[in-house]
């Protein structure tokens, strides 16, 4: 007689939820320009920036089904188009930009109703493909992922199907596209947020409940700081973020205490402190440090509150927090990437209201709202709203079309309602 636990059958309704398409038709694979908004809704993904400072989204979750298909983000012309496909389909993945330009992808989540990954492809920004490398030992869902200054990337903990915890690691190597073991952590850590690189090299993993540092030199782990740092909780749906000083800063969390608290770890002394608290208690939010060195912590959700749209920037030389303008649509487990040019990129990501999103937003510190083009609505025609409070002249629409009164839209890609930046800081 075979005995399955419970958390399986869960297993089995939650990823059913997550497999099944009854919604969208199957994806289709091709190339070309797709506008402001995704092609499709996702969630469940990272977003990896790009050498050239594309951005790139591959996989994820749609609200009905896993995805295979991938995107660029041209910061130039504001517009996402697709690119080429994933070989095998999956959220909840691990993705790193290697120092050669290409991208790693490993783990996740499959479409079947229950599984989990251990395979692994790399893509390449030139050509736009994706090529099938070995795949790990260890099939692993939401691991987390860091690439260490000699090239190689080390991948660490994530979960099984059960949820638990997985206490192993290892590092691939882009030039043999081959994985060896790691020395295992001590705890068990996941998330795509949930470690930073340091200024000397070493790894700090925030997850759980205790913290740990990575030696690439050695392969060897110690603990950084007391068990809880200085907040005394678990962490996770958190974020990890360096400072440009060289400290990292932890913001948030699935706990009372950890959403309402935010800690900077000092890496010389190996001790943590407690900063002040954000205004705003949340878990799966986005966090990225601006061009002018301060940290922006980016909707989330909250169990008081659900989803949220508020924004608020956290100063390193003063300690203090300030609220900007909030996000024109709440959202929690966006992707956000500085661009070059110093916006901020806000995309995807799931909203109680709208499930899953393909909205992205950006967001200028100090230089106000950016406003849309009629390049980046493909298909605009006639008078439409910029996303900053004024109007922009497309030209005429084709006979035929219907016009509404504060303009008129053409194309089956249009919708003007997401063409929205975040506004500058208050």
């Amino acid at each position: 007689m075979h005995r399955f636990s419970t958390s399986f059958f869960a297993a089995i309704l939650f990823t059913a939820v997550f497999s099944c398409s009854s919604g969208p038709a199957p994806e289709e694979a091709g190339s070309g320009q797709v506008g402001q908004t995704l092609s499709s809704p996702r969630r469940l993904l990272p977003f990896v920036q790009l050498e050239d400072g594309r951005v790139l989204a591959a996989g994820g979750h749609d609200g009905t089904r896993t995805l295979f298909s991938s995107e660029l983000f041209d910061p130039a012309t504001g517009l996402w188009s697709t690119t080429g496909s994933l070989k095998v389909a999956r959220r909840n993945h691990a993705a790193v930009a290697l120092k050669d330009g290409r991208v790693l992808v490993a783990g996740g989540s499959p479409q079947q109703l229950v599984g989990m990954l251990a395979s692994a492809e790399l893509f390449d920004p030139d050509t736009g493909e994706w090529t099938v490398v070995a795949s790990m030992s260890t099939p692993r869902i939401d691991p987390t992922a860091v690439l260490l200054a000699d090239g190689r990337v080390l991948v660490v903990g994530g979960s099984d199907v059960d949820r638990r915890q997985l206490r192993s690691a290892e590092l691939f190597d882009p030039a043999t596209r081959t994985w060896t073991p790691a020395e295992a952590p001590g705890w068990g850590h996941s998330g795509a947020q949930a470690a930073a690189v340091l200024a000397d090299g070493r790894v700090l993993f925030v997850s759980g409940m205790q913290a740990e540092l990575y030696e690439p030199s050695t392969g060897h782990w110690t603990k950084a700081g007391p068990a809880g740092g200085a907040a005394g909780t678990h962490r996770s749906e958190h974020t990890v973020t360096r400072l440009p000083d060289g400290r990292v800063m932890v913001v948030g969390g699935s706990t009372s205490r950890a959403a309402e608290t935010a800690e900077v770890f000092e890496p010389i002394s190996n001790t943590w402190t407690l900063v002040a608290p954000p205004h705003m208690p949340r878990e799966s939010h986005a966090a990225v440090v601006t061009a002018d060195g301060a940290v922006l912590v980016l909707g989330g959700a909250h169990f008081s509150t659900g989803t949220l749209s508020s924004a608020e920037r956290f100063e390193p030389a003063t300690g203090t927090w300030s609220l900007v303008t909030s996000l024109q649509a709440p959202r929690r487990g966006a992707g956000v990437v500085r661009l070059p040019d110093g916006e901020v990129l806000l995309v995807g990501g799931f909203s109680d209201a709208g499930g899953t999103l393909a909205a992205t937003e950006r967001y200028m510190p100090g230089g106000g709202c950016v406003p849309a083009t009629c390049a980046e609505q493909s298909g605009a025609c006639g008078v439409v709203p910029d996303g900053c409070g004024g109007l922009l002249d497309c030209g005429a629409c084709d006979a035929g079309i219907q016009c509404a009164p504060d303009g008129c839209a053409g194309g089956p890609n249009v919708d003007v309602s997401v063409v929205i930046s975040v506004p500058a800081v208050q």
